[in-house]
């Protein structure tokens, strides 16, 4: 089951692979960074700096698996066999739907730019992202994806707009602040928190024993109803679909 759940994981994150340089784990320990801090010249894609804050997700600090202790990330099971099935379902949707073939099936979902992107074949969870049919972006957005072991940040860039998908395995037994115990917590009648934040939206939920979340920031919100009203925002949680991500040895 797992070769086959790798098999069927690869042909949607083949249009991610790019070759790339290696990533400094010194430095991703001492100070983790966001997808923001590693996006150049903001300005130039129609986002004012001075307008849009840093998006409100907590990067996890990469470590190796090891016995809980207070404050110290541990690394939760994935519910590999719901994940294949889910993934199975999906592909079959989007065949049906687009008439497409399994090949183009990547073209479904946004694709990142930057040469870190490759490094998604070491992601040990699930990497959702939402659907291009979704997001409705008018022009072609620049896409940054950060994967790590255990986590990954994406980054969507349209003018005026900006989407950051979080995901994370790393738990801590006790939350370190309100951000991380929302999102070990998320948990609505629908399966998700959904949130009004002063810059857009946020949306937290769990899902395959991973925690998510995903950033809607806008450089006018009250003049963007896809930051000033909810519904974006739950489309795109209700979308979004696995593109990458694979078990680890033993799971």
């Amino acid at each position: 089951m797992t070769a086959q759940l790798k098999f069927g994981i690869s042909m949607l994150a083949v249009a991610l692979m790019s070759t790339s340089a290696p990533i400094d784990m010194a430095e991703a320990q001492e100070r983790p960074t966001t997808a923001r801090e590693r996006i150049t010249n903001v300005q130039s894609r129609g986002l004012q700096v001075s307008r849009v804050r840093p998006a409100n997700l907590a990067v996890a600090t990469l470590v190796q698996p090891a016995p809980a202790r207070p404050n110290r990330p541990r690394v939760m099971p994935i519910d590999w066999g719901q994940v294949r099935e889910d993934l199975q379902r999906q592909n079959a949707q989007f065949l049906d739907n687009n008439f497409a073939t399994a090949a183009r099936l990547p073209q479904t979902f946004p694709r990142p730019s930057n040469n870190e992107a490759a490094e998604i074949a070491r992601t040990r969870l699930p990497v959702l992202l939402p659907p291009n049919a979704t997001l409705r972006l008018a022009n072609a957005p620049r896409v940054f994806l950060f994967p790590q072991e255990n986590f990954y940040t994406a980054s969507i860039n349209a003018p005026g707009i900006l989407i950051e998908v979080f995901g994370t395995r790393l738990a801590h037994t006790e939350a370190p602040d309100p951000v991380t115990l929302r999102r070990l917590r998320a948990q609505g009648p629908d399966g998700y928190q959904i949130t009004q934040t002063e810059y857009g939206v946020e949306v937290n939920f769990n899902r395959y024993g991973a925690a998510y979340s995903i950033t809607i920031e806008c450089e006018f919100p009250l003049a963007n109803d896809r930051c000033s009203e909810l519904e974006y925002g739950r489309q795109l949680v209700e979308n979004i679909g696995i593109v990458a991500g694979s078990p680890g040895e033993g799971e």
